[in-house]
């Protein structure tokens, strides 16, 4: 253990005082990320205005051919798929050694997730990072759960749809048998050795310092099975929305789990659109094309996207609302403490 230097004033925490200069570096760093917060608040308001702007003649039509029970049905099974990533992501960071209260962190990832919707892809993560920091977790720990959320994320969509598309229509394993390769690449992509591996990938190839994430069985065990669950909820949420145009569809509820999945995957990667818009509608559409019409299933695709924006901006509200007072408890209890 270094010593600390002799002579030096000693701040009340028992910690070495700040010395010389007008102002210290994380005042500066404090006063910046107060100027930044009003801008991220400010430029997501304006980007989910924008989104919502262009699409409500599609969220009109819809909402005239859909009961308010249907909708009330599939936004709360929205919030569901919504929330499960939030305990995943406070999981992991737990498994490194910055566990938080439920309050702090879920403000930190709800509020983060917001940035989602602006162009770029990494607004989210830039977010998550700076809110991780006010409860004294390392930026780099916080940008490592981030990514293994979302790495896991794609991981179990794909899980699950190699799972439920064969029963829900079986003429896809046989004519594109080769994209099923997909379930048992995601199983050996699961083991908590090959996560140590591809983690510490990521960390080279961006170029930045950092250990790969090492996780226990009951960890990883837990983060999938939530995230299954998450895929679930939304496949649900979209299922009903089908079922409300009236038509018979076979299998509905695997053929929604396995379709919505597959469309958010795609809607991911398609790094330009914010949150996959475009892109998340296009596969849900192709997916049910051989059941329905374009146009109604555009339409509840588009009001899919409507009430899951709603079941984001909610989770973030109530979470920023009640997680005021959890950070500040937070930050109480790991003064001194954190590394």
């Amino acid at each position: 253990m270094t010593s600390e230097p002799h002579g030096l004033p000693r701040s009340d925490s028992g910690g070495v005082a700040d010395v010389g200069g007008p102002a210290s570096a994380s005042g500066r760093t404090r006063g910046w990320r107060r100027l930044l917060r009003p801008a991220f608040v400010g430029a997501v308001v304006i980007a989910v205005a924008a989104l919502l702007w262009r699409q409500r003649d599609d969220v009109i039509r819809s909402l005239e051919s859909i009961s308010p029970l249907n909708v009330g049905e599939s936004l709360l099974l929205g919030l569901v798929g919504a929330w499960l990533p939030g305990l995943v992501w406070r999981n992991l960071l737990a498994s490194q050694g910055y566990p938080t209260t439920p309050a702090a962190g879920q403000r930190a990832f709800f509020v983060a997730q917001l940035g989602k919707y602006l162009p770029g892809g990494i607004w989210n993560l830039v977010a998550q990072v700076a809110l991780a920091r006010e409860l004294r977790i390392p930026g780099r720990q916080a940008a490592s759960a981030t990514f293994l959320t979302l790495a896991l994320s794609v991981l179990s969509a794909l899980l699950l749809a190699g799972l439920t598309l064969p029963f829900a229509l079986p003429e896809l394993l046989a004519q594109y048998w080769w994209a099923f390769l997909a379930v048992p690449i995601a199983l050996v992509m699961l083991h908590p050795r090959v996560v140590a591996w591809w983690s510490a990938a990521v960390f080279r190839l961006l170029r930045r310092p950092g250990e790969s994430v090492r996780l226990s069985w009951p960890v990883l065990v837990r983060a999938v099975v939530l995230l299954v669950l998450s895929w679930v909820a939304f496949g649900l949420h979209f299922g009903i929305l089908v079922r409300a145009l009236g038509t018979d569809v076979p299998s509905l509820r695997l053929l929604s789990i396995g379709v919505f999945a597959l469309a958010w995957v795609a809607g991911f990667l398609i790094v330009i659109a914010p949150a996959g818009a475009g892109v998340r509608e296009a596969v849900l559409v192709f997916g049910f094309a051989s059941f329905l019409p374009a146009g109604a299933l555009l339409t509840m695709a588009v009001l899919s996207r409507v009430l899951l924006i709603v079941a984001d901006v909610l989770l973030a509200g109530v979470m920023a609302a009640t997680g005021w007072r959890g950070v500040r408890r937070h930050a109480s209890g790991t003064a001194g403490s954190a590394p």
